[in-house]
């Protein structure tokens, strides 16, 4: 009897499992999609024009040599994002798939019309993943932006997708931004968004596979400065030098080189930051808005082109000095330039929010105001280390 009944538990339990692990019930087949690894998206004619670049599975074979370019370029245009992407059905046999989606690029005039309604469409899909980068293109269109074939990478959104990552590690001025950095920038408030800037170059003999069987390459890209938004909306640039400031004081730098003058003689020093923390000090003097920046940096000693003995204390406190007050220069031409565009990128208006919510609640109506005239005082540690094979520089007199 007990035999029967747990036969027939049984039976019941597999005839369960059946109704309901029956599989992914919206799964796609991979002859039915086409994946998307960047999105172009330009203004014309009042219309959004999308610009898509998908994967091309005939030439991703390594066996193979390249017919034709890996991706395919799909473009259409409409009054809203989700119109234009179901117009492509007309073009293509298969359906746009957006989770793979890497890069996102706006075109200029776009970005100064508004970002907000594209981004709307992008964060309510089900399909898109939030972990794509976005950028502005400059001097060019977002169409030519993920038209081009590049030269390192099979699929060229992968290529500036990895070297935005590498970049915002190594080198300062760049700054990699995600849709969720945007996403909280747009929300918050008393802090504005910024994007990185890209520039394409010769870009009319880099739209073939000849950018990629040929040597030199035609078609190159460089991310360069960041573009300062007010909401939504593109209102100035910052220049690679100034965009170092953001960098600094929102902590995104890891790593970077920087090369000044030596001190008291001809040559140039270059020296390597590996570790850098600002720390936002808000605070409120005679009823107005003040911030400390307390910066703590270290770096290393990484080209000498100049005669020096770094085993003399006075000489390598020279040393120490200049590369601190480089890094205090760089700040403040950043915040003079963010200033003057009238746009909080750094948070500062944020953190008066959190820790003075009453006076903020006055302040923010005018902040743009305020900010432009906020008085920005920097306490800066720097130390430079004695690191490397060598101590002093080769054609110095003496070498350890």
């Amino acid at each position: 009897m007990n035999s029967y009944r747990s036969a027939i538990f049984t039976l019941m339990m597999y005839t369960l499992m059946m109704i309901v692990v029956t599989g992914c019930w919206n799964s796609k087949e991979l002859n039915e999609i086409s994946v998307v690894m960047a999105m172009g998206i330009d203004t014309v004619d009042d219309q959004y024009e999308i610009s898509l670049q998908v994967v091309d599975p005939s030439q991703m074979s390594r066996n193979r040599a390249m017919e034709r370019t890996p991706t395919i370029v799909f473009s259409s245009r409409a009054n809203t994002l989700f119109e234009a992407l179901r117009k492509l059905t007309t073009e293509s046999s298969r359906k746009m798939y957006l989770s793979h989606l890497k890069f996102v690029i706006f075109g200029e005039e776009t970005a100064k019309k508004g970002i907000k309604e594209p981004l709307d469409f992008l964060f309510r899909d089900h399909e898109v993943r939030p972990d794509f980068h976005l950028a502005v293109v400059r001097g060019s269109s977002a169409k030519e932006a993920v038209t081009f074939v590049a030269p390192t990478e099979v699929l060229p959104a992968m290529d500036m997708y990895k070297a935005l990552n590498v970049s915002e590690k190594t080198w300062a001025p760049t700054s990699a931004v995600n849709v969720k950095d945007i996403l909280q920038r747009l929300t918050k408030e008393g802090i504005e968004p910024v994007l990185t800037g890209i520039r394409l170059h010769n870009l009319e003999k880099g739209l073939s596979t000849d950018n990629v069987t040929k040597s030199p390459q035609h078609v190159n890209y460089s991310f360069t400065g960041i573009g300062v938004f007010q909401g939504d909306r593109l209102i100035g640039w910052m220049d690679e030098s100034k965009s170092k400031a953001f960098t600094y004081i929102s902590n995104r730098v890891s790593s970077t080189v920087a090369s000044i003058s030596c001190p008291n003689q001809k040559g140039t020093f270059a020296f390597e930051v590996i570790r850098n923390k600002v720390k936002i000090v808000p605070h409120i003097q005679n009823h107005e808005p003040h911030i400390t920046l307390v910066v703590d940096t270290e770096a290393n000693i990484g080209e000498v082109e100049c005669k020096a003995d770094f085993m003399d204390e006075t000489t390598f406190n020279n040393f120490q000095e200049a590369a601190r007050k480089e890094q205090e220069k760089i700040l403040k031409e950043g915040i003079r330039n963010a200033q003057q565009i009238g746009s909080d990128i750094f948070g500062f208006g944020e953190v008066f929010h959190q820790k003075f919510p009453h006076e903020w609640h006055e302040w923010k109506a005018d902040w743009k105001q305020k900010f432009q005239t906020l008085e920005v005082n920097l306490d800066l540690r720097y130390h430079l280390n004695r690191l490397g094979k060598i101590t002093n520089p080769m054609d110095s007199d003496s070498h350890n």
